[in-house]
Formats: structure tokens, C-alpha cells, sequence
């Protein structure tokens, strides 16, 4: 018969027991349903998603914080469509960081002749027509109105995905840069072009297909009003609400006019190697463009002058090759990660949430499960496939207008 004194120790070491299997437990239990990688457009919306049916999730991202980042899109109707269905709270804080197209024109510049140009000035209408606006947002704006009503326990900054591991019975281990591993029920990689979990997926390195080098900036109004001054001018390159198109001289440039009076702009030069070096220095960037800017009108030398070279992007734009698999087990890809494209039709961001409209009906219709990852990545890859072969040609067709000017 155990004494008295032998029970205190007795209950101490079942006690210690019991720590010991719920610590185990912990351990092996997933960190959330699932685990998103990228705190970009489409990783926030789907986190937005998930959360309202029901599901927990971690967002891992490879930067350290939540900070500026990028310049301006554009977003086509059926992107303020797709984020609707997703979530009509989603798509009005969007909306209100937003300006809405109402004109949208196209201008080449030819030597020693007229140049070729029209307007459509009824976009105002697309809503109407196509059910949302033709928008364009500054890239942080948006990120900040996608990125309310998630808290600060969703985020993992400063986790660089290295590779996952399917785990026996269902789940996946995420391996990260000098981080603990972890686990979660499935995996969503929305990070991008540089996505790991498609070069793992596809048994493939780095598959970035180099196009284009180009410079992104936004411009503030008040800048951009002492630019127009310095060069006599008052004829803006892009009117607030429009969205123009210039080619010429072997260059592309875009720009848009936003509420606010500052201006997006990007250049994309058709005859540069995209494998040279990138400007190394802001002042060599800053008389790179001027020099090719030379024959442009003054409202877009305005905008290189106006642009603070601090917060201007260039860059070797990229594609990725079609390809029909996005996912295997509790895997799969979304946006970029899947189906990467040039830049010509601006449908990046747009295509992205359209992604996220199809996982989450699938996810309402199906419960979230392997069967749901299968049946979301059958209904996009065609459409997305598509769409990468149409910007791809938009390029060729691009480079041949400004050749020709």
C-alpha cells in the first residue's frame, strides 16, 4: 500500500505526464488551416477569404515588414468583380484609395511625320457596361485597403520559403531561411514570380523567362506642377482619370493621372538588352531616361523631373512558360506563382484576383479540401494560359509599332 508521501509524487509525475502530451500535441498540430505565402494582393485577399469561411491562416512573408512598396496598377472591371464576390467590404476599401478611368488614349511618335492617336473618353461608362470601373491605385494604397480588418497575428514577416514537405497523413512542413520550420494543413503560394513552390512543384530552377527592362515611379502633384513649370508647359502627360499610351523611339511609357494631382509613369525600353547591368546609381537612372526621353513631349519629360529617384523601380521584367500544373496534395499556386506575364494587357493583379474569386467558390461549394485545390486550378489554368500567350504577343506586337516610329 503507497504511503502518503508517496502520492504527492505520484500526482506530480502524472502531471508532468499529461504537460508532456499536450507540449507533443502542440508541436504536431498545423499553425493554421492554411499557410499563404506572399503579403501581396491576392495572398491578402485570399487571407480575407478563408477567415470568412471559417478557416485560420498564416501569411509568411519573405520582407521584414509592412511597408511601402511599388508604384501604381491599373485594374480592369472584372478584378473589382472577382474582389467583390470575394468580399463587397474588400472591394469598397479598394475603391476608396482608388481613381476612377474615364479616358483612355493611345499616341505614337513618329520622326519627321505625324503620329497616330486616339481616344476612348466614355470609360466613365464601364461600370454600366462591365458591372465596376477601370481603376488605377497606387500599389501601397492598395495593399494598405486589402490589408485592413486582418490582425498582426495572421502575419509571419521575414520567412523566405525554402521548400516544403508533405507530411504522412495530410499536411505540409514549410522549411524557412533561418527560421523554424512549421506546419500547416495546406499550402497556397501566392508569392510571386520567384515562387520556391513552383520550382519545387516542377522539378525545375529558376524559370523567369527576362523580357523587358523598365522603370516604374509615382509622381506627388506638387511636384509635378514645378516640373510643368520649369518646362513652359501646362499640357500634363495624363490628365487625372486618364490612362495614355505613348510609344516611339524604341520606347513604351505609360502613364495615369490620379485624384490626388500626382501622376504613375513607366517606361519600357523594346531596344534594351534585359540582361544588362541595372543602373547603378539614382543620377544614372535619372539621365538614362532623359536622354531617352529627348523627343518625347514636355508633360513627359515633366514627369521624369518631377520623380523623386529615391522611390523609382527599374527592372528586368519577366514572364514564366504556361504550364498545367499548379498543384499536387495539399499544394498549390495562385497568381504569379502560376502563371506570370508580361505586363502589355496590365491584367497581373486582375488575374490574380480572379484566382482567388474561383478558390473561394470552390471552397463554398466543396469545404476546403485536395478536391477543392484540384477542381480551382482546373477551371483557371486555360483562361491563364491564355492570357500569358496574349501578352506575350502584345510584346512582339509592341516592339514592332515602336520600331517602326
Amino acid at each position: 500500500m503507497p504511503s502518503f508521501t508517496a502520492r504527492p509524487t505520484l500526482l506530480l509525475l502524472l502531471l508532468l505526464l499529461l504537460l508532456l502530451i499536450v507540449v507533443y500535441a502542440t508541436a504536431l498540430s498545423p499553425v493554421a488551416d492554411v499557410g499563404v505565402i506572399g503579403a501581396g494582393p491576392a495572398g491578402l485577399a485570399l487571407a480575407h477569404s478563408l477567415r470568412n469561411e471559417g478557416h485560420t491562416v498564416r501569411i509568411f512573408e519573405r520582407r521584414d515588414s509592412f511597408r511601402p512598396v511599388g508604384a501604381a496598377v491599373f485594374l480592369h472591371p472584372f478584378a473589382l468583380n472577382s474582389l467583390r464576390k470575394v468580399s463587397p467590404q474588400l472591394e469598397q476599401q479598394l475603391l476608396q484609395v482608388s481613381t476612377q478611368i474615364h479616358t483612355l488614349s493611345f499616341r505614337t511618335l513618329a520622326s519627321g511625320s505625324e503620329g497616330f492617336s486616339f481616344a476612348l473618353r466614355n470609360l466613365q461608362d464601364a461600370k454600366q457596361v462591365f458591372g465596376a470601373p477601370f481603376v488605377a491605385v497606387r500599389f501601397w494604397d492598395m495593399l494598405k485597403a486589402l490589408k485592413s480588418g486582418l490582425s498582426d497575428e495572421v502575419f509571419s514577416f521575414g520567412h523566405q520559403l525554402e521548400r516544403y514537405e508533405p507530411r504522412e497523413g495530410g499536411g505540409v512542413t514549410l522549411h524557412f531561411q533561418g527560421k523554424e520550420s512549421c506546419d500547416v494543413r495546406y499550402l497556397v503560394d501566392a508569392g510571386g514570380i520567384r515562387s520556391r513552390t513552383r520550382e519545387q512543384l516542377l522539378g525545375k530552377a529558376d524559370e523567369r523567362i527576362p523580357r523587358l527592362r523598365a522603370t516604374f515611379a509615382v509622381v506627388d502633384g506638387d511636384s509635378l506642377e514645378t516640373a510643368l513649370e520649369r518646362e513652359r508647359d501646362d499640357e500634363r502627360a495624363a490628365a487625372t482619370g486618364e490612362l495614355a499610351f505613348l510609344a516611339g523611339d524604341n520606347l513604351s511609357v505609360v502613364t495615369m493621372g490620379l485624384d490626388d494631382g500626382g501622376a504613375f509613369w513607366s517606361q519600357t525600353d523594346l531596344g534594351a538588352d534585359p540582361f544588362d547591368p541595372i543602373a547603378a546609381t539614382n543620377e544614372e537612372l535619372q539621365e538614362k531616361l532623359r536622354t531617352g526621353f529627348a523627343s518625347f513631349p514636355s508633360g513627359v519629360k515633366a514627369l521624369v523631373a518631377a520623380t523623386n529617384f529615391e522611390d523609382a523601380i527599374e527592372t528586368t521584367v519577366c514572364e514564366l512558360p504556361v504550364t498545367w500544373t499548379w498543384g499536387q496534395d495539399d499544394v498549390t499556386l495562385l497568381g504569379d506563382a502560376a502563371h506570370a506575364q508580361l505586363p502589355a494587357l496590365g491584367l497581373g493583379v486582375s488575374t490574380a484576383f480572379g484566382d482567388v474569386e474561383e478558390i473561394t467558390e470552390q471552397i463554398r461549394r466543396r469545404g476546403l479540401s485536395r478536391d477543392t485545390l484540384r477542381k480551382y486550378e482546373s477551371k483557371r489554368k486555360i483562361s491563364c494560359a491564355a492570357l500569358q500567350l496574349m501578352s506575350r504577343g502584345m510584346y512582339y506586337l509592341n516592339g514592332v509599332s515602336a520600331n517602326q516610329n
